[in-house]
């Protein structure tokens, strides 16, 4: 369902859990035929979540099965559309990215082939709730584990698009049609997803949980079912009981093993359980310290030990309250704003920026075929934005001044050195409220009125066209701008057309564009750009809001 393959078996499997008696390729007969039956059955959409993993892999490979042969049969709707989808964070482990796209790739090829109406494709996280865009941008710091933190990550960036993609690919179904999703759970996996799936009767068909028709295809096997289908698979149509819409499946052994450094399948020698490792964005700081799926990987993969080196610095500054903007610019209702660790300083927002910049030229050099690109023309226009609103920058263009310097001067910026900071109070909750302290009220709008394009969704809108030709064309004439108030800049892309924001949002940046200009004024927005929590008196920080 997600881009983050989870190699992770280490959780007991249930003592109640009983492999099935018949042998494989009876049982991969009989998915097949419950999928035909589903489709069949009455009108449905197949919705396969496709992670790239092992599970998901064997059941696209099932349900690509089931469809090519309704359509040889002559039993395929072309008018009713199948639906293959996966996320991808926009920070995705190069290898495992380039590995989905090759599968993404061929399932579009085989569908081709076999006059199978599908879509696959990736769903992608809205521009404002990037990770480019929400951490680098100021907004929020990265989702730590513990610390009562919920993982906004997984839903921004995982969960949020692909229900995005269904509601759309649902709604675009004829009358009387409906969605089954299918999904790659297991009753081995773990205790608790057994008992998840026993509850919603994972074991009967389609199942009706949350609103939503699932269906478990592989509910009853095993592991080792698995990856014996993986290795026997062969094309569809050559006469193996394990049919594939690949040329073989071998690759997702491959990749599993270089996440682990050993074999996935027989593990070393009793020492730890096969899949030990985990994949998934290359930024993540859930891995702890070190990210072992990471390090195997850049062994043989050289793109990733930059990667894998900016993530360290990144993991280093979570207990670093120095790395930390407490300057907020979200106006209460009575004018009030709040003094608490939220996102990275405009200081430590600079330095990341340029070291990501840095990256993606360097990767440039190495490859014609570049691995990642961490920062596109787009996302720097939108963090540019970020910046201006929150004035946590000292100069106006910042962001785009850093582009200028690497790719258009050839500049390179080293990856900072790892903050060394101890522990202090838990990053992301309010240490330091001012309580009663107010703004007042806001009667000086700094935004034009005239001019500016507005949004027709409900989100920040970036042309990335406009993005492209403004740093292309502009780029070194903005970058030599330093005389400016940073908050100008808001004003100055809203004018270019380059970005545009939805109508019902005009008060409420004019209000916090107006507060930072105050802010400013009183010398309070240096500590936005130098982090820290701020030492400021109740009688320092009044400050008349009024025209």
């Amino acid at each position: 369902m997600n881009l983050a393959i989870n190699l992770d078996t280490e959780t007991a499997a249930p003592t109640t859990f009983e492999p099935a008696a018949a042998p494989l390729p009876q049982r991969a007969r009989q998915a097949i035929d419950l999928l035909k039956a589903i489709v069949t059955e009455q009108p449905t959409s197949l919705l396969i979540a496709y992670s790239g993993g092992k599970d998901s892999t064997v059941v696209t490979s099932l349900a690509l099965a089931a469809l090519a042969e309704l359509a040889q049969e002559g039993k395929l709707s072309a008018d009713i559309e199948h639906m293959a989808v996966t996320s991808n964070t926009g920070i995705e482990n190069p290898v495992i990215e380039r590995h989905v796209g090759s599968h993404l790739r061929a399932m579009r090829a085989f569908c081709a082939e076999h006059a199978i109406p599908l879509k696959a494709q990736w769903a992608l996280p809205s521009l404002a709730e990037s990770w480019q865009v929400s951490v680098l941008g100021g907004r929020r710091q990265m989702a730590w584990p513990s610390e009562g933190q919920s993982q906004y990550c997984s839903v921004d960036w995982k969960i949020k698009p692909i229900d995005g993609l269904k509601r759309q690919h649902a709604k675009s179904l004829p009358k009387g049609v409906r969605q089954v999703t299918l999904l790659g759970s297991r009753f081995e996996e773990s205790a608790r997803r057994a008992a998840n799936m026993a509850d919603q009767g994972a074991d009967s068909g389609v199942v009706e949980h949350q609103g939503r028709l699932l269906a478990y295809p592989i509910a009853d096997w095993t592991t080792s079912d698995v990856w014996d289908y993986i290795l026997f698979a062969q094309p569809f149509g050559q006469g193996g009981p394990f049919p594939s819409y690949a040329v073989s499946l071998a690759d997702v052994l491959e990749v599993y093993n270089s996440a682990n450094g050993e074999c996935s399948i027989v593990g070393d020698s009793g020492k730890r359980t096969p899949c030990g490792a985990r994949t998934g964005c290359w930024a993540c700081p859930y891995a702890g310290k070190s990210d072992e799926s990471l390090t195997n990987m850049a062994k043989d993969n050289p793109e990733m030990a930059p990667l894998l080196a900016l993530r360290q610095y990144i993991v280093s500054l979570r207990h670093d309250v120095g790395a930390r903007n407490f300057i907020g610019t979200d106006i209460k209702d009575g004018g009030d704003i709040n003094i608490s660790a939220a996102g990275y300083s405009g200081r430590v927002l600079l330095d990341l920026l340029r070291a990501c910049l840095t990256l993606d030229a360097e990767e440039m050099e190495r490859s014609d075929n570049p691995a990642f690109q961490i920062i596109t023309p787009q996302e720097l226009v939108a963090i540019e934005w970020n910046w201006a609103i929150r004035g946590i920058q000292v100069c106006p263009w910042e962001a785009t001044r850093a582009w200028v310097e690497v790719h258009h001067q050839g500049k390179r910026f080293p990856i900072p050195s790892a903050s060394t900071a101890a522990p202090a109070q838990a990053g992301g909750q309010s240490l330091h409220p001012l309580e009663g302290e107010t703004l007042g009220s806001v009667t000086t709008p700094l935004m034009a009125h005239a001019g500016v394009t507005v949004a027709t969704g409900s989100r920040l809108e970036v042309d990335p066209e406009g993005a492209m030709e403004m740093l292309s064309i502009e780029g070194d004439m903005l970058e030599a701008d330093t005389e400016k108030a940073p908050e100008s800049v808001a004003n100055s892309l809203l004018m270019r057309g380059v970005v545009s924001i939805p109508a019902s949002r005009r008060g409420e940046l004019d209000r916090r564009l107006t507060a930072v200009a105050r802010l400013r004024e009183e010398g309070v927005m240096q500590w936005a750009f130098h982090g820290g929590r701020p030492e400021l008196a109740s009688n320092e920080f009044q400050l008349a809001m009024v025209g």
